[in-house]
C-alpha cells in the first residue's frame, strides 16, 4: 500500500516536473526569439541608416531609370552596381532572415516596406536580367528573398499591416 503511494506521488511530481520543464522552454525559445528581433532591429537598422545606404536608396529612386535593363546588375556602371549591390543586397539578407524563419516576415516588412516596394520597383527589370544571364552560366537564383518580400508588399497595403503593431500617436488639443 505504501509503495503504491509513493508511486503515486512520484508520478504526480514527475508530471508536475514536466509541465514545469514545458513552460520554460517555451519561455525559453520565446527569449531567443526576442532576441534574435532585438539583434536584427539593431544592425539592420544601423544599416538602413547610414549615409551610405540613405545615398544608394536616393540614386535607385532618381536615377536607375537612366540605365539600360539589359545590362542586368553586374554589367552596371559604377555607381550604379555599387548603389544597386548596397540597397539590393540588404533587403536580400532581410529576405532570406525571413525565408529561414529567423525574425517575422510581417515584422521586417513593416519595418521597411516603402524601401522595399520602391526598390524592387526600380530594380526588377535589372534582377531579372541578371537572372538571365546567371541562368545563361548555370550560376543559380538572384535576391529571391528579396523578391518573396516585394511580392509581400505588392499583396498586403500598409494600412493592414500597420494595424497589426498598433502604435500610440500623441494628442495635442
Amino acid at each position: 500500500m505504501t509503495s503504491s503511494i509513493f508511486n503515486t506521488l512520484a508520478l504526480v511530481f514527475s508530471l508536475i516536473a514536466l509541465v514545469i520543464s514545458l513552460h520554460s522552454a517555451r519561455r525559453e525559445a520565446k527569449d531567443a526569439r526576442r532576441a534574435n528581433l532585438l539583434l536584427f532591429v539593431g544592425e539592420f537598422g544601423r544599416r538602413a541608416r547610414s549615409p551610405e545606404f540613405k545615398e544608394a536608396q536616393l540614386y535607385i529612386d532618381t536615377s536607375m531609370a537612366q540605365h539600360n535593363p539589359a545590362l542586368g546588375i553586374s554589367r552596371l556602371p559604377d555607381p550604379a552596381r555599387e548603389h544597386v549591390q548596397l540597397v539590393g543586397g540588404f533587403y536580400s539578407d532581410l529576405g532570406a532572415l525571413v525565408v529561414g524563419g529567423v525574425i517575422d516576415e510581417e515584422r521586417a516588412v513593416s519595418m521597411h516596406y516603402t524601401g522595399i516596394k520602391d526598390t524592387w520597383r526600380a530594380l526588377e527589370p535589372f534582377v531579372k536580367q541578371e537572372r538571365n544571364i546567371l541562368r545563361a552560366r548555370d550560376a543559380g537564383g538572384f535576391w529571391i528573398s528579396f523578391e518573396h518580400l516585394a511580392a509581400y508588399t505588392e499583396k498586403v497595403p500598409y494600412s493592414v499591416l500597420a494595424k497589426k503593431f498598433p502604435r500610440r500617436h500623441v494628442e495635442r488639443d
